[in-house]
């Protein structure tokens, strides 16, 4: 399935303008491995409506190492699209020189594996398993995985129990593929703190479970920098935001990646202190949509740049 146009000739007139600022191969793009570990940038943090195609090329262009993309619902690279669609994205990559650094397993903030819900508990399992189908064939190796949200009809013990069984049942997918499950720190009112993360993923205790873990989701709460020396080797990737807990845990409290107040120097030295040289994934939206090319364009520019400041740190 071929997908949109929606300001393609833009993108690609503003990158060939600006190739003497963030040509494809730069130098920016060489430094895959600022203080070992690598910079990629989280595919729908792109404003709605910017084809994939164009998100890898800009992305490229800005100087990040990988990108990190999803089956989308439905169109282009969707859970039940052309299968072709697979080897499409294949060819982005190789084209743009972008490693797919992790795969989102799926939309589970709309399908929650601990829903009261069997069929939904049902439909998040069969997303899961396309999601780990698809991923070796794109060079993929760990999906994050959010493992469902407590409500005032499913109580913590219950969503807590579901979340275990839902990774449990999902492990021999993993072993035939050979994909880790990676499990995101997220705003779903369970696993709010590192003991509790490692309570989880040791309570299943199996390899091809681990922890995704996002340093700005939940520093209202706890100082992200005492996260890492919990997990350990649990850790499989890392997402990387800004916060500023001033604005206590609201949405306005997301910010550009070095604003706020986390402590980065403090979090990048206990995740080297863990000998963590993985993927570092910027999850910062670039805003609403009808942005014109060169304004995305110099936003991921900003946005690599900021990348290469937190890692040289």
């Amino acid at each position: 399935m071929p997908q949109p146009q929606r300001d393609r000739d833009g993108v690609v007139q503003v990158l060939q303008a600006l190739s003497g600022c963030f040509l494809l191969g730069s130098t920016s793009r060489s430094k895959k491995d600022l203080g070992e570990m690598r910079k990629a940038i989280m595919a729908n943090t792109f404003p709605t409506g910017i084809p994939l195609a164009d998100q890898f090329h800009v992305s490229a262009g800005a100087g990040f190492a990988g990108i990190e993309i999803g089956l989308a619902r439905e169109g282009f690279f969707s859970i039940d699209g052309d299968p072709a669609d697979i080897a499409t994205v294949a060819r982005l990559a190789h084209e743009t020189g972008l490693t797919i650094s992790g795969m989102l397993a799926g939309p589970l903030g709309q399908i929650p594996p601990t829903s009261n819900d069997a069929s939904v508990r049902a439909e998040a399992a069969r997303v899961v398993r396309r999601t780990i189908e698809v991923a070796p064939d794109l060079g993929v190796d760990t999906l994050l995985l959010v493992p469902g949200r407590v409500e005032a009809d499913v109580p913590y013990g219950v969503a807590w129990d579901r979340a275990l069984a839902f990774v449990r049942e999902l492990i021999p997918d993993c072993e035939r593929h050979g994909i880790t499950l990676a499990v995101e720190n997220v705003w779903n009112r369970m696993i709010y703190s590192p003991i509790e993360m490692r309570h989880f993923v040791e309570t299943i205790g199996h390899p091809l479970v681990g922890v995704y873990w996002d340093a700005g989701n939940h520093a209202p709460y706890t100082w992200p920098q005492h996260w890492p020396p919990v997990l350990g080797n649990h850790i499989r990737r890392v997402h990387v935001k800004g916060f500023n807990t001033n604005a206590g845990p609201t949405w306005p409290g997301f910010v550009r990646l070095l604003d706020g107040t986390i402590d980065w120097p403090a979090v990048m030295a206990s995740l080297r202190a863990i000998g963590y040289d993985g993927w570092v994934t910027i999850e910062i939206g670039f805003g609403g949509a009808n942005q014109s090319p060169a304004e995305i364009l110099r936003k991921a520019r900003e946005f690599s740049a900021d990348m290469d400041t937190l890692l040289s740190m």
